[in-house]
């Protein structure tokens, strides 16, 4: 039986990998670690193979610092998304054995194209769940405000694109006032998800002081944007209680934070001018019923002095003709008024006459005259013989004189 030592077997294996396996391979795989170690700047990776979330191969890899000067220069702040644990990715790589530390993958380029058809595919999976459980159009179900004035912004303080819209609704030449209040937050990298979730929850604990809630994020590469394709996000914005529109930043593909809005727009410039649109619209409508009003206004004033001018010519006439026919009415019954008052005046005439006759007639001096007498007693005329006094004197008066006689 040939032997041959653990040197050996680990050169006779170098030698066959050199052999058999060409210089550079392109291997897809998962990321599952990537960090970098030490201060040289190479980063080392965990990838593994899975079949329904077994994992049926692993192995590691290296990218050296300089390797990773280049991938930055080429993907950019991409190169970060790219390296995300749980990203499928496409890596060409050398493999490499030692014979002290093993065999590893070192990676010398990537492309980009695994990684953003698995994003893709997933971004269609979250869509299809939100379907399902009812959350894309749940939001837009929310009335919209006829006039956006007091705005819940989450972004990031220093986002160009946040100040793009601060300035664009600030200094818009309608002069209309904009209230804002910025709710910061990450919109991008780790951390996004739990982030914006708390702001959106801090928002709904006080949605009385907001008419609406806007998400701007400057732009980006759809990997930049991948953190608006989860679903929890989705989800929060999808209940979040005030109409939510968003302004992410991306001028193709929909993100699925986009589909569960309110109201989804391309830039945070577009949404400036969305919330700016609402006032034009609402004084563009006050202005069509001022001068609806105005217009009605002038007609009823119209009518009413036609309506006015007519009826004063209309009573001028009634109140004519009604005289005429009261003065033609007067001058024909005047005679026999005057006729009437005449005969009247004759009647009373005569009853005066007789009255004053009456009067003579029971005149003191003409009943003395007549032999009629008065009789007094202490001053009072007695109008009966028992009601005279015995013992007291009283007073006959004639036509010519008194007689004073005592009673007995």
């Amino acid at each position: 039986m040939e032997r041959i030592t653990l040197t050996q077997l680990s050169q006779l294996v170098k030698m066959v990998l050199q052999e058999t396996i060409k210089p550079d391979v392109w291997v897809i795989a998962e990321i599952s670690s990537c960090k970098m170690a030490g201060r040289g700047g190479h980063y080392y990776l965990d990838l593994v193979d899975k079949s329904q979330n077994t994992i049926t191969a692993k192995m590691s890899a290296a990218i050296w610092a300089n390797t990773y000067a280049y991938l930055r220069s080429k993907f950019g702040a991409d190169l970060n998304n790219l390296l995300k644990e749980g990203n499928k990715i496409l890596l060409r790589c050398t493999v490499d054995f030692h014979e002290v530390y093993g065999m590893k993958l070192i990676v010398s380029d990537i492309d980009a194209s695994v990684t953003l058809g698995e994003l893709e595919l997933r971004r269609q999976q979250t869509i299809n769940r939100l379907i399902q459980e009812g959350f894309i159009g749940l939001n837009a179900q929310l009335p919209l405000p006829q006039v956006l004035q007091r705005i819940a912004v989450i972004s990031s303080a220093t986002a160009a694109g946040y100040g793009d819209f601060i300035n664009q609704t600030t200094q818009n030449p309608y002069q209309y006032k904009v209230q804002t209040t910025l709710f910061p937050s990450l919109m991008q990298g780790e951390g996004v998800e739990q982030d914006l979730i708390a702001r959106l929850q801090e928002i709904a604990e006080r949605q009385h002081r907001f008419d609406a809630v806007v998400i701007i994020r400057g732009g980006g590469s759809k990997l930049d944007l991948e953190a608006f394709n989860n679903y929890q996000i989705a989800v929060a914005i999808a209940q979040c209680p005030l109409p939510v529109l968003t302004g992410i930043g991306h001028q193709q593909d929909e993100s699925v934070a986009d589909l569960v809005a309110h109201t989804p727009l391309k830039t945070p410039t577009a949404v400036a001018e969305f919330v700016l649109q609402s006032f034009l619209n609402f004084e563009a409508q006050l202005l069509n019923q001022y001068s609806q009003l105005k217009t009605l206004t002038q007609t009823l004033l119209t009518e009413q002095h036609f309506y006015l001018h007519t009826t004063a010519a209309q009573l001028k006439n009634i109140a004519n003709n009604r005289l005429s026919r009261q003065n033609q009415l007067l001058q024909n019954i005047m005679p026999q008024m005057t006729k009437n008052a005449k005969h009247l005046l004759q009647i009373h005439q005569t009853k005066l006459q007789h009255l004053e006759q009456t009067f003579n007639l029971f005149n003191i001096d003409s009943l003395l005259q007549r032999g009629f007498t008065i009789t007094r007693q202490n001053g009072k005329a007695l109008t009966g013989a028992q009601k005279a006094l015995k013992g007291q004197p009283i007073v006959t008066q004639f036509k010519d004189g008194e007689l004073t006689s005592m009673v007995q």
